[in-house]
């Protein structure tokens, strides 16, 4: 198969630096956790000599010849899933942000900080632990609930999940969107989250249809 180059230069140069960081770092660490820093550091590194993504061709994104982007952040992921529950069950569980851990595998808790204001704790590529503070900014109960990170998350990205009732159903529809250009270790992280930040969402909203449906995950 033919590679054609779909990442833009200044991404290159990021994910040059950026992966050369995270390469030494892991080499210097004899664990599986800094074999793994090792492996995925010389991925980005490769990433930058070829200006190939294998994610971004999956995704369809072209940044080879112009620094475009999709969505308002740069990546989208959108996944869904139908729950035998109502719309109105299924968005005051999510409403309360403490329950998001219940259904992110990646997240360890969310602290409500006001109405509208809450802190993430979530762990990051080889477990690293990544904080920061997110706003909701459209609440429609019980039809959608939006969020965006707020300025200085290690990673910028929004997130929604929109309730559409389908019978004595509901679908749940949760898109995110992240911007992968960032600083060196903000882009490394990025670039590790979207090979397979489509697929956990999509497992982990099948585990809490499961959870939910059987009894096991009160709503």
């Amino acid at each position: 198969m033919t590679q054609t180059r779909n990442v833009g230069s200044r991404e290159r140069w990021i994910s040059g630096l950026g992966g050369g960081v995270l390469a030494l770092w892991g080499l210097r660490r004899v664990s599986f956790v800094g074999l793994a820093a090792a492996v995925s550091g010389a991925a980005l590194v490769w990433r930058a000599a070829t200006g190939w993504s294998g994610v971004y061709e999956r995704l369809g994104i072209d940044r080879g010849e112009r620094e475009g982007t999709v969505g308002n952040l740069g990546v989208r992921i959108e996944r869904g899933v139908l729950v035998a529950a109502s719309a109105d069950r299924l968005y005051l569980f999510w409403r309360k942000l403490e329950n998001l851990p219940r259904i992110m595998s990646h997240l360890d808790s969310v602290e409500v900080l006001d109405e509208r204001r809450s802190r993430w704790h979530a762990r990051g590529p080889a477990g690293i632990p990544l904080v920061w503070e997110a706003e909701i900014i459209n609440d429609q109960p019980p039809q959608l609930l939006a969020w965006r990170t707020l300025p200085g998350a290690p990673v910028a990205h929004a997130g929604s999940v929109r309730f559409t009732p389908s019978g004595a159903s509901t679908r749940i529809d949760v898109s995110l969107q992240y911007d992968p250009p960032g600083g060196v270790l903000t882009h490394a992280a990025a670039s590790l989250m979207d090979a397979d930040a489509g697929a956990r969402i999509e497992r982990d909203l099948r585990e809490f249809k499961r959870a939910l449906e059987s009894g096991r995950l009160a709503a």
